[in-house]
């Protein structure tokens, strides 16, 4: 079998070949490989009247064929050309240097500055200063404490990180200030009406729908009202500005765009891909679902180090089903849907509520208010996203926290323990809240909801 993949492979190479006869020689070798493969296992297992299922797959692609071969518990051995995510956020044995040239950049992208400690000395640390936000903060109302240091997360970083202090900060000292009306929250006086309306009309009610819906009220605000200014500008500006998001939020985390079931394959996104259907729709050819979100899922759980790719299966198809039931109540809030991806309206509508869940969900934090003057309990807590905070790093043992202050006008981001220079600003997304149905834990829920890099996932 390996001499006939290899003549395959071999024949397709050949640059003045007839395509049409291309095509029928690799489909008489497949015909027969297969057979070959079904009549071997058949051989050793002769009591069976039906023919045993061969123990290869043939994924055909363009140019050439690949097998990926499944042992006996259909455990998928990827091929190399498989990349769930690109190689510079994939996990490593030794550590990478990256070497970012400066040349041509802008003073935002290339300009580095160095930490120091308090007394004086240079702690090593290169930062590329974010001026967006420094501007942008001082601007609108935002107080950030002259102890610390934000920079422009590095590419392998994923949109988490660049926090750090540069000189000591005590315990209980504030950190950063934000006025409430620059947050993005699902609380009853903070979400606007449009955003109301529209997640009353989902079937399933939950902080997800809700959250979103502000989100994408945030960046479409009613077509025919005022150019924006003030907070809600601030605010617009702010949310436009979010990148990354969970994985697969970039087509690239699932590797290149040659390869069968990969980007080229996804519609519009990972997260708007697939059906409620699926299972039965491609039970006919033995997949458990879409091909494409399988794929992704062999991938998911090879990459998170799981032993069971059926969770990370289930994970990936619990977020697909909680975007599709929000989906339809949530399209007519996108009043101008991007241009980056061919389709219909709706189509492109129905890819941007898909994005925005994305980056949402892997921004959230539960924040209790004191609108109701109630006690502590559940429903005084709402799901929320908030300037700086949303992009810090991850820690268990996280050295920040949010509260709101007493007037419940702005949010405080507080030092929990003493903070040193040099060190990072920290928070711990273990404790932002999950979708309902959700069971993933450790390295797959930190890389498929917030998009975290293995360099803060749990050791095994």
């Amino acid at each position: 079998m390996d001499v006939m993949l290899k003549q395959v492979e071999t024949d397709d190479e050949k640059k003045n070949e007839n395509p049409l006869s291309t095509i029928r020689h690799h489909r008489h070798l497949i015909m027969i490989l297969v057979s070959m493969t079904s009549r071997t296992i058949g051989a050793k297992d002769p009591g069976h009247t039906k023919t045993a299922r061969p123990h290869i797959n043939i994924s055909i692609g363009v140019s050439r064929l690949r097998p990926i071969r499944s042992d006996r518990n259909n455990r998928c051995q990827l091929s190399t050309a498989f990349s769930p995510i690109p190689a510079r956020f994939a996990r490593t044995h030794s550590p990478i240097v990256h070497s970012v040239p400066t040349s041509g950049l802008s003073l935002r992208e290339s300009s580095l500055s160095s930490v120091t400690s308090d007394s004086g000395t240079s702690l090593g640390v290169a930062t590329s200063q974010d001026e967006w936000w420094q501007t942008w903060s001082a601007e609108n109302g935002i107080w950030t404490n002259e102890n610390i240091s934000v920079r422009l997360p590095r590419t392998e970083e994923r949109g988490k990180g660049g926090v750090t202090a540069t000189k000591n900060i005590a315990a209980l000292e504030v950190i950063c200030r934000i006025p409430r009306n620059l947050i993005v929250a699902a609380s009853h006086k903070d979400m606007p009406t449009r955003a109301v309306e529209a997640a009353t009309n989902v079937k399933n009610c939950s902080w997800a729908v809700d959250l979103t819906a502000a989100a994408l009220v945030t960046l479409h605000p009613v077509v025919d009202a005022t150019p924006l200014e003030g907070a809600e500008k601030a605010k617009q500006e702010w949310v436009q500005g979010w990148v990354a998001g969970g994985w697969a939020t970039d087509g690239a985390d699932l590797g290149s765009e040659e390869e069968d079931w990969g980007p080229k394959c996804v519609t519009g996104s990972l997260l708007a891909t697939g059906s409620d259907n699926d299972a039965n729709v491609y039970a006919k050819f033995r997949f458990p679902c879409h091909p494409v979100l399988h794929r992704a899922s062999l991938g998911l759980a090879l990459l998170t180090g799981s032993n069971d790719s059926e969770i990370a299966l289930e994970a990936l198809s619990n977020r697909g089903r909680t975007y599709r039931a929000m989906r339809d109540a949530l399209l007519e809030l996108v009043t101008t849907p991007s241009p980056e991806r061919k389709g219909s309206m709706r189509e492109r509508r129905a890819w941007d509520v898909a994005d925005v869940l994305s980056r949402t969900l892997s921004r959230v934090t539960m924040l209790q208010f004191n609108d109701d003057n109630s006690n502590a309990n559940e429903d005084s807590y709402s799901a929320v996203v908030v300037p700086l905070h949303e992009r810090l790093d991850h820690s268990e043992h996280e050295n920040t926290k949010l509260v709101v202050a007493s007037n419940d006008e702005e949010i405080w981001l507080v030092a929990t323990r003493d903070i040193t220079a040099g060190e990072t600003i920290t928070r711990n997304y273990n404790l932002a809240p999950r979708l309902d149905g959700d069971t993933s834990e450790g390295a797959l829920r930190l890389l498929l909801q917030f998009g975290l890099p293995p360099n803060v996932w749990p050791s095994a």
